[in-house]
């Protein structure tokens, strides 16, 4: 085992169907963040999460592990939830998690893309009720980069919490 002294916390990306783009965003804005904020406080951010929508048919249980041991989640939607609708039992598990004080879940994000031209009812009426969540930050954005942008701003946010919580407890 290497020993690395970085207090290392997970963020699980869930961006179902064509949202690479995004999902590849995310890890960027997530390593950016480490250069420029974490890591000189010898905090880590590590992403976590699925390349390919089929992998969470196959790889359910540890999709599910994966995301009790996360310290955050960051849910990207447009207007598919995947295969068979597992990436929102995903986010549903991420808010169990967060309303668990024995689980390490510190914050869920929803990060809703744009979706003018959509039509379909149910995907209005769940985008709207993610809209509508008051238990958790909800982001709207239009291209992978104003995703970028605003998620580097919640994650250097989080490495703020956890520099504050390490400095507190260094101090008790």
């Amino acid at each position: 085992m290497i020993v690395h002294g970085f207090d290392m916390h997970r963020v699980f990306l869930s961006a179902p169907g064509d949202l690479d783009r995004e999902r590849e965003e995310c890890r960027a804005a997530i390593a950016a963040v480490n250069k420029d904020h974490a890591m000189p406080s010898k905090i880590l951010l590590v992403s976590v999460g699925l390349v390919r929508d089929d992998q969470i048919v196959g790889f359910r249980s540890a999709v599910s592990q994966n995301i009790r041991e996360s310290a955050y989640f960051i849910q990207v939607f447009e207007d598919d939830w995947g295969p068979k609708n597992l990436f929102r039992k995903a986010f549903l598990l991420a808010t169990e998690c967060r309303d668990d004080p024995s689980l390490p879940m510190r914050e869920v994000v929803v990060c809703l893309k744009t979706a003018p031209r959509e039509t379909d009812p149910e995907i209005l009426a769940f985008r709207k009720e993610l809209e509508e969540r008051t238990d958790m930050r909800v982001l709207h954005f239009d291209t992978p980069e104003s995703l970028g942008t605003q998620l580097m701003e919640i994650c250097a946010g989080w490495v703020d919490s956890i520099r504050g919580q390490v400095s507190a407890a260094s101090s008790s």
